[in-house]
C-alpha cells in the first residue's frame, strides 16, 4: 500500500495496483462479453503502454523512473486510463485521447471520487439500479479544424504530436438521464453544433473498481 491520495498526490493511504492487475481489470471491464479470451491480448497491452507514454494516467513526476519497476496506480488513476481507452474505442486517436484526459484530469478524478461514494455508486453487476445513478461525459471533437477560426494553437500545453493539437470543445458532465437529455439539447445550435460524443462514467467506474479489487497479481517471469 502506497501513500497516495485519490488524485495521485501524497496524502491518505490508498491501495495501489500493479500493471498486471490494471491490465487485467481494464480488459475485463472493457472487452465485449462475447470475447472469451482470458488474458489481455498483446495489442491491448500495447495501447496501454502507449497511453503511459503520453502521460495517461501518470504525469512524468509520478512515474517510477527505474527499469524493472512497475508504475503502480490507484483505482482513480486506472479510471483515467479506462476513460482514455473508451475515447480511443470511439474513434479518437491515441494523442487526442491522451490530450483530453491530460486536461480533464482533475475534473475526472473528482467525478470518480463522487461516483464511488456509497450513495452514488451503481451496482457493478449487469442489472438495473433502483435509482438513476448515471454520470455522463459529453464533448465535441473537431477534426475539420478549418471550420473554426484560426488562432495560434502551436504552444498549447500537453500536446506533443505532429500538427495542430486536437480541438475538443464544450466538455461537460451531466447527472442522470434527464440531465443528459437537457445537456444534449443545449449543444444544438444551427448547423455547427450537431454531434456530440457521450460516455457514461458511473457504471464504468464501479465495474472497473470491482475488477481491480479481484485482479490477480502476476509475478514476473512466471506463467499465470
Amino acid at each position: 500500500m502506497s501513500l497516495l491520495s485519490v488524485d495521485g498526490r501524497k496524502g491518505d493511504a490508498l491501495p495501489t495496483f500493479k500493471k498486471s492487475q490494471t491490465v487485467h481489470a481494464l480488459w475485463q471491464t472493457l472487452k465485449n462479453p462475447a470475447h472469451k479470451t482470458a488474458p489481455a491480448p498483446a495489442l491491448f497491452i500495447r495501447r496501454y503502454d502507449k497511453l503511459l507514454s503520453v502521460d495517461v494516467p501518470l504525469n512524468r513526476d509520478e512515474r517510477a523512473g527505474q527499469a524493472g519497476y512497475d508504475n503502480e496506480m490507484t483505482a482513480a488513476q486506472v479510471f483515467l486510463m479506462a476513460v482514455a481507452l473508451v475515447l480511443m474505442d470511439s474513434g479518437l486517436g491515441l494523442g487526442t485521447a491522451g490530450f483530453f484526459v491530460h486536461h480533464a484530469r482533475e475534473s475526472l478524478l473528482k467525478q470518480y471520487e463522487r461516483i464511488m461514494l456509497p450513495q452514488n455508486r451503481p451496482s457493478y453487476l449487469n442489472e438495473k439500479d433502483r435509482e438513476d445513478l448515471t454520470v455522463w461525459l459529453l464533448l465535441q471533437n473537431r477534426d475539420m479544424q478549418e471550420l473554426y477560426p484560426a488562432y495560434d494553437r502551436s504552444k498549447i500545453e500537453g500536446w506533443g504530436g505532429k500538427g495542430l493539437p486536437p480541438l475538443i470543445i464544450n466538455p461537460r458532465y451531466a447527472f442522470g438521464k434527464n440531465g443528459r437529455n437537457v445537456t444534449l439539447d443545449a449543444y444544438i445550435s444551427g448547423g455547427t453544433h450537431n454531434h456530440v460524443l457521450v460516455v457514461e462514467l458511473a457504471r464504468l467506474a464501479s465495474v472497473l473498481t470491482h475488477n481491480l479489487k479481484h485482479a490477480p497479481v502476476l509475478r514476473r517471469g512466471r506463467p499465470s
